[in-house]
This record gives C-alpha cells, sequence and structure tokens, in this order.
C-alpha cells in the first residue's frame, strides 16, 4: 500500500497526539536569547507530577550527576538546555500515556524501556559518527525515544482491536509491523512518522522513524534512517545480553557508511549496557 494512502486510513482511524504543551513551551523559551536555564526549570517545576518525574529522571545513574537535584531549576542548570527538554519530553510522553497500564498482554514498561535504550544508542552513536549524520545526538536522542510511539498510538486509539494484532504476533513470531500492516492497511511506524511531522521534528528525524525496519534501500541511502535502524537493533541485542551480535550490528559496512571508526563500537556497546540499568520509567 503506498504511503498516502496508510497516511489517509491513519487519519480516519487515529487521533495523532499533539507535541505536549510543556514540550512546546520550553522550545519558544529555548528560542529566546534573552531566557536562561532558571527561568525554563521555573517553568518545568510548575506542573508538579511532570517535576517529579523530570527530577527522577534526571537524578537516574543514566545521568551521574555527583549531586541529587533537588529542582527543576538545578536540573537545568546542571543537565543544560538541550538535555532537559530530551528529559521533558520523555518525561512528558510516558505521563501522558499512563492510562495504557491496565492492557493484560502490552507491557508499557518494557516498551519504554525499550525506547530510552535505544534513544540512548542513537545518541552514542550519534557522539561518534562524523560527516554524515545531519542530527545532533540530542535530535537523535528524540528520534530513538519516538521510533515504536506508533504502537501507543495505535494502541491508545484502538484498544482491544490492536492489542490482538499485537499478540497475533507475539505468538507467531511474525514481525509486528507486518501484522499491523495486514490487519489495518497501515503500521506503527507510518504513525510514528506524523507524530514527529506534527511535533515539528526535522524531516530526517520523521524519515528515521518511518523507515526504522526498513525497506533495506531506504536505510542503505540514508545514513540518519540507517544510525536508528542499527540503534534500535543494537538497543534490543543488548537487553537479551547478545554482547557480540551487538557489536556486529555495526560491521566494517556499515560503520563506513556512518562514518564511525569501527575501534569506538565496543566502547558504544559498552556505553548502552551501562545505560540499560539506569534508565528510570
Amino acid at each position: 500500500m503506498s504511503t498516502l494512502r496508510a497516511k489517509q486510513l491513519i487519519r480516519d482511524n487515529l487521533n495523532i497526539p499533539t507535541l505536549p504543551a510543556i514540550v512546546e513551551r520550553i522550545s519558544t523559551l529555548m528560542a529566546d536569547p534573552e531566557v536562561g536555564t532558571a527561568e525554563v526549570g521555573e517553568v518545568v517545576g510548575q506542573d508538579a507530577p511532570l517535576a517529579a518525574k523530570v527530577l527522577r529522571i534526571a537524578n537516574s545513574a543514566y545521568y551521574g550527576l555527583r549531586e541529587r537535584c533537588l529542582s527543576t531549576e538545578q536540573a537545568s542548570s546542571v543537565l543544560g538546555l538541550r538535555v532537559l527538554k530530551n528529559v521533558v519530553t520523555q518525561a512528558s510522553v510516558i505521563q501522558q500515556f499512563e492510562h495504557l497500564r491496565g492492557f493484560a498482554g502490552f507491557d508499557i514498561d518494557q516498551l519504554w524501556h525499550h525506547s530510552i535504550l535505544t534513544a540512548t544508542a542513537c545518541a552514542e552513536l550519534a557522539k561518534h559518527c562524523t560527516g554524515r549524520v545531519l542530527l545532533d545526538p540530542e535530535e537523535f536522542y528524540v528520534c530513538g525515544l519516538l521510533h515504536d510511539l506508533g504502537k501507543v498510538v495505535m494502541l491508545d486509539a484502538m484498544g482491544e482491536s490492536y492489542l490482538e494484532a499485537f499478540l497475533e504476533a507475539a505468538r507467531s513470531g511474525e514481525r509486528l509491523h507486518v501484522v499491523e500492516e495486514r490487519r489495518f492497511g497501515f503500521n506503527h511506524t507510518d504513525v510514528g512518522s506524523l507524530v514527529a511531522t506534527r511535533w515539528q521534528l526535522p524531516v530526517a528525524a520523521a524519515s528515521a522513524i518511518q523507515f526504522h525496519h526498513g525497506p533495506r534501500e531506504n536505510v542503505q541511502q540514508d545514513p540518519v534512517v540507517a544510525l536508528v535502524a542499527n540503534a534500535n537493533l543494537l538497543a534490543h541485542r543488548v537487553a537479551e545480553g547478545r554482547l557480540e551480535e551487538a557489536a556486529a550490528t555495526l560491521d566494517a559496512e556499515t560503520a563506513g557508511f556512518l562514518g564511525l571508526d569501527p575501534a569506538r563500537v565496543p566502547e558504544i556497546v559498552a556505553a548502552v549496557k551501562a545505560a540499560q540499568g539506569a534508565i528510570a520509567v
């Protein structure tokens, strides 16, 4: 089915969520050169439940802060605005879908853990890739964070009918996006790409989310897509304890395409492995 037809089916069947208001507010503040970290932290602190989640993430072992942050203003100062924005995006997206915890058979915490681990892998790869990748590590982090968000949006909108597709894939071993396509005429990558577009993420980010499962030609032709697709595989393999296979994900051909020094691959795998136990949802 054509991408245009898939997008029309999505619009007919789903409500694509808007960018969380707090993330939009922070983006506006960051665009103002007169605004500093204290002002941004203060805005985040006005939403008590969100602020608590932001502080939990900021104080997690992943960020390795020497002193515990006790306020969002402090977190803003210590982490910096670009990292804080990613933390707020992560916290607000998770908070937005808290109500989905009741679906038996769909482990949303596991999905968030994988999404955050993929985000970490994306950022780590981006730090070491040169020349060909068009986004910075913080932008790649968001790509990884949102790459599977389409699953959550579909579950939220379609409920039991989506859960049936999810469980069918789990039972049969068939790829979930293939089952989604057969049942609905579109899949979670189509939905995730539309979310990225609606949230005004870079076009390259929307493409990376759209094609992180292929087709192969898209992965082979676009280094941004290739980075996110390989970070997704890397995260899965690290989570499963298959570290040699994780390293093999970044073979010489892939490393060359991304502008990555193959000698850095063990370091990247080790960083993703270390992050696995430090994720806070």
